[in-house]
C-alpha cells in the first residue's frame, strides 16, 4: 500500500470513501446482451429490470482489507437509476457488511459526486477518497486542494 496513504489511514477520524465500480467491485458489469460500445440509459434500464446486469463480483483484496478499517467508511457512486441504487445498497450489505448500508451514497452526476464530496468534508473536515478514475481524481483534488486526499486504487497495491 502506499506509504503516504497508510500513514493517513492512522488517523481514523478521516473517514474513507470509495467509488463502487473498479475500486469494490469489478467495473464491468454486463452480460452477452449489452456492451460497453453500444449502451444507452435505455438498455441499461431494461437490464436491470430484467436483472441482467446487477450482479458484480467483489475485489478479493477489497474484502479482506476493507474491514480492517477502523475509520467511518462511505461509498459514494454515480448510479442511474434508484434500481441500481437498490441493487449496490444490497450488494454493499452483503459483501462489505463493516459499510453501514446508509453510508452508500447515490451521485446522479460527476458534478453532483462533488456536492456530497463537499458535505462530507463540512461533516468530518477532511476525508481520503479511493477511486478508479484518474481524470476524475484530478477534477476532485483541484476542486478541494489538499485538506482532503485522493488516491487511485492502484495506490493500495503497491
Amino acid at each position: 500500500m502506499n506509504a503516504y496513504l497508510k500513514k493517513l489511514l492512522e488517523n481514523t477520524d478521516i473517514p474513507v470513501v470509495f467509488d463502487y465500480d473498479g475500486v469494490l467491485f469489478e467495473a464491468r458489469w454486463y452480460e452477452e446482451r449489452i456492451n460497453m460500445r453500444n449502451e444507452t440509459d435505455e438498455l441499461l434500464l431494461e437490464a436491470m429490470k430484467r436483472g441482467e446486469n446487477l450482479r458484480t463480483a467483489p475485489i478479493g483484496f477489497m474484502l479482506r482489507w476493507v474491514p480492517e478499517l477502523q475509520n467511518d467508511l462511505y461509498v459514494l457512486s454515480f448510479m442511474h437509476n434508484d434500481i441500481e441504487y437498490s441493487n449496490k445498497k444490497r450488494q454493499i450489505e452483503e459483501f462489505y457488511p463493516s459499510i453501514p448500508v446508509g453510508n452508500v451514497i447515490m451521485a446522479t452526476s460527476p458534478e453532483n459526486k462533488i456536492a456530497h464530496l463537499e458535505q462530507m468534508r463540512d461533516r468530518y473536515g477532511s476525508f481520503i477518497y479511493i477511486d478508479d478514475n484518474h481524470p476524475a481524481l484530478m477534477i476532485y483534488e483541484n476542486h478541494f486542494g489538499d485538506e482532503c486526499k485522493f488516491f487511485h486504487v492502484s495506490s493500495l497495491y503497491v
